[in-house]
Protein backbone atom coordinates (compact mmCIF):
# COMPACT_ATOMS: atom_id res chain seq x y z
CA UNK A 1 0.00 0.00 0.00
CA UNK A 2 2.80 2.41 0.96
CA UNK A 3 4.60 1.60 -2.29
CA UNK A 4 1.50 2.31 -4.37
CA UNK A 5 0.91 5.65 -2.63
CA UNK A 6 4.55 6.71 -3.07
CA UNK A 7 4.52 5.72 -6.73
CA UNK A 8 1.22 7.39 -7.54
CA UNK A 9 1.99 10.64 -5.69
CA UNK A 10 5.70 10.72 -6.49
CA UNK A 11 6.67 11.34 -2.87
CA UNK A 12 8.92 9.68 -0.30
CA UNK A 13 7.12 10.20 3.05
CA UNK A 14 8.51 9.05 6.37
CA UNK A 15 6.94 5.70 7.14
CA UNK A 16 6.04 4.52 10.60
CA UNK A 17 3.65 1.88 11.75
CA UNK A 18 4.69 0.59 15.15
CA UNK A 19 3.69 1.55 18.68
CA UNK A 20 5.33 0.28 21.89
CA UNK A 21 4.19 -3.34 21.44
CA UNK A 22 5.02 -3.26 17.75
CA UNK A 23 8.59 -2.22 18.52
CA UNK A 24 9.01 -5.29 20.74
CA UNK A 25 7.19 -7.76 18.51
CA UNK A 26 7.75 -6.70 14.90
CA UNK A 27 11.16 -5.07 14.64
CA UNK A 28 11.32 -5.88 10.92
CA UNK A 29 8.53 -3.34 10.33
CA UNK A 30 10.15 -0.33 11.98
CA UNK A 31 10.60 1.50 8.66
CA UNK A 32 11.85 5.08 9.20
CA UNK A 33 10.34 5.78 12.64
CA UNK A 34 8.39 4.24 15.50
CA UNK A 35 5.95 5.72 18.05
CA UNK A 36 7.05 4.66 21.52
CA UNK A 37 3.76 5.74 23.17
CA UNK A 38 3.16 4.45 26.68
CA UNK A 39 6.57 2.75 26.62
CA UNK A 40 7.98 6.23 27.17
CA UNK A 41 6.41 6.04 30.65
CA UNK A 42 7.91 2.61 31.38
CA UNK A 43 4.70 0.70 30.68
CA UNK A 44 4.24 -2.02 28.10
CA UNK A 45 1.28 -4.10 27.03
CA UNK A 46 2.59 -7.47 28.23
CA UNK A 47 4.56 -8.93 31.11
CA UNK A 48 7.59 -9.38 28.83
CA UNK A 49 7.50 -5.73 27.74
CA UNK A 50 7.11 -4.49 31.31
CA UNK A 51 10.17 -6.50 32.40
CA UNK A 52 12.28 -4.79 29.72
CA UNK A 53 11.07 -1.25 30.43
CA UNK A 54 12.18 0.98 33.28
CA UNK A 55 9.55 2.45 35.61
CA UNK A 56 9.79 6.24 35.10
CA UNK A 57 6.94 7.82 37.04
CA UNK A 58 6.17 7.88 40.73
CA UNK A 59 3.26 9.58 42.45
CA UNK A 60 4.10 10.56 46.03
CA UNK A 61 2.42 12.23 48.95
CA UNK A 62 3.04 12.41 52.69
CA UNK A 63 1.38 11.28 55.89
CA UNK A 64 -0.68 14.24 57.07
CA UNK A 65 -1.72 12.76 60.42
CA UNK A 66 -1.78 9.49 62.33
CA UNK A 67 -4.56 8.52 64.71
CA UNK A 68 -5.37 5.55 66.92
CA UNK A 69 -8.80 4.24 66.00
CA UNK A 70 -10.80 2.08 68.40
CA UNK A 71 -13.09 -0.87 67.63
CA UNK A 72 -16.61 0.03 66.51
CA UNK A 73 -15.42 3.31 65.00
CA UNK A 74 -15.61 3.77 61.24
CA UNK A 75 -13.40 5.21 58.51
CA UNK A 76 -14.41 6.95 55.29
CA UNK A 77 -17.56 8.28 53.72
CA UNK A 78 -20.63 6.22 54.56
CA UNK A 79 -18.76 4.53 57.44
CA UNK A 80 -17.56 2.08 54.78
CA UNK A 81 -14.79 0.55 56.91
CA UNK A 82 -15.72 -0.61 60.40
CA UNK A 83 -12.85 -1.11 62.85
CA UNK A 84 -12.78 -4.49 64.66
CA UNK A 85 -9.53 -4.18 66.62
CA UNK A 86 -7.49 -1.12 67.64
CA UNK A 87 -5.52 0.18 64.65
CA UNK A 88 -3.30 3.10 63.65
CA UNK A 89 -4.60 5.03 60.67
CA UNK A 90 -2.66 7.52 58.58
CA UNK A 91 -4.40 10.21 56.56
CA UNK A 92 -2.76 10.96 53.21
CA UNK A 93 -3.69 14.25 51.48
CA UNK A 94 -4.56 12.92 48.02
CA UNK A 95 -7.95 11.79 46.78
CA UNK A 96 -10.28 11.40 43.84
CA UNK A 97 -10.04 15.11 42.94
CA UNK A 98 -6.35 14.40 42.32
CA UNK A 99 -7.16 11.46 40.06
CA UNK A 100 -7.05 8.54 42.47
CA UNK A 101 -9.92 6.28 41.49
CA UNK A 102 -12.47 5.71 44.25
CA UNK A 103 -12.55 2.04 43.31
CA UNK A 104 -8.94 1.75 44.57
CA UNK A 105 -10.26 2.22 48.13
CA UNK A 106 -12.05 -0.13 50.50
CA UNK A 107 -9.06 -2.46 50.92
CA UNK A 108 -8.74 -3.12 47.17
CA UNK A 109 -5.70 -0.90 46.90
CA UNK A 110 -2.71 0.11 48.91
CA UNK A 111 0.09 2.65 49.13
CA UNK A 112 3.69 2.03 50.15
CA UNK A 113 5.28 3.57 53.24
CA UNK A 114 8.89 2.66 54.09
CA UNK A 115 8.71 -0.17 51.51
CA UNK A 116 5.70 -1.70 53.26
CA UNK A 117 2.15 -2.02 51.98
CA UNK A 118 -0.48 0.05 53.77
CA UNK A 119 -3.97 -0.94 52.66
CA UNK A 120 -6.48 1.79 51.92
CA UNK A 121 -9.39 1.80 54.38
CA UNK A 122 -12.87 3.00 53.52
CA UNK A 123 -13.86 5.16 50.59
CA UNK A 124 -11.29 7.43 49.03
CA UNK A 125 -12.37 10.99 49.75
CA UNK A 126 -12.12 14.00 47.45
CA UNK A 127 -8.89 15.27 49.02
CA UNK A 128 -7.59 12.40 51.13
CA UNK A 129 -7.39 8.70 51.75
CA UNK A 130 -6.80 6.71 54.91
CA UNK A 131 -4.45 3.77 55.29
CA UNK A 132 -3.72 1.16 57.96
CA UNK A 133 -0.24 1.76 59.40
CA UNK A 134 -0.63 -0.44 62.47
CA UNK A 135 2.29 -2.61 61.36
CA UNK A 136 4.47 0.21 59.96
CA UNK A 137 6.86 2.35 61.97
CA UNK A 138 6.09 5.80 60.55
CA UNK A 139 5.27 9.34 61.52
CA UNK A 140 3.58 12.43 60.14
CA UNK A 141 5.37 13.93 57.10
CA UNK A 142 6.83 10.55 56.05
CA UNK A 143 6.73 9.84 52.31
CA UNK A 144 3.90 7.80 50.81
CA UNK A 145 4.15 6.14 47.38
CA UNK A 146 0.77 6.14 45.65
CA UNK A 147 2.19 4.42 42.57
CA UNK A 148 5.66 3.73 41.23
CA UNK A 149 7.61 0.55 41.88
CA UNK A 150 4.87 -0.67 44.23
CA UNK A 151 2.09 -0.51 43.43
CA UNK A 152 2.77 -0.13 39.72
CA UNK A 153 0.30 1.51 37.38
CA UNK A 154 -0.04 -1.88 35.70
CA UNK A 155 -1.03 -3.50 39.01
CA UNK A 156 -3.51 -0.70 39.72
CA UNK A 157 -5.02 -1.00 36.25
CA UNK A 158 -5.46 -4.76 36.59
CA UNK A 159 -7.17 -4.40 39.97
CA UNK A 160 -9.40 -1.59 38.68
CA UNK A 161 -10.15 -3.42 35.39
CA UNK A 162 -8.85 -0.59 33.25
CA UNK A 163 -5.64 0.24 31.38
CA UNK A 164 -2.44 1.90 32.61
CA UNK A 165 -3.08 4.90 30.32
CA UNK A 166 -6.18 5.72 32.36
CA UNK A 167 -4.27 5.62 35.65
CA UNK A 168 -1.54 7.91 34.31
CA UNK A 169 -3.77 10.39 32.49
CA UNK A 170 -6.28 10.66 35.35
CA UNK A 171 -3.84 12.48 37.63
CA UNK A 172 -5.30 15.98 37.81
CA UNK A 173 -3.54 19.24 37.10
CA UNK A 174 -3.58 20.19 40.76
CA UNK A 175 -0.90 17.54 41.40
CA UNK A 176 2.54 19.13 41.20
CA UNK A 177 4.88 17.56 38.62
CA UNK A 178 8.62 17.42 39.12
CA UNK A 179 10.79 16.22 36.25
CA UNK A 180 14.27 14.81 36.77
CA UNK A 181 16.94 14.34 34.18
CA UNK A 182 19.49 11.56 34.69
CA UNK A 183 23.05 12.28 33.76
Amino acid sequence: MAGAIKSELGIQPIEHLLNTSGIFNFSEYQFNMVRLGIGLYGVGNSREENQLLQQVSTLKSIILQIREVAPEESIGYGRKFMVNVPIRVATVPIGYADGIRRAWGNEKGYVTIHNQKARILGNICMDMLMVDVTHISCQEQDEVIIFGDSPTVVEMAQTLQTIPYEILTSISQRVKRIFYKNG
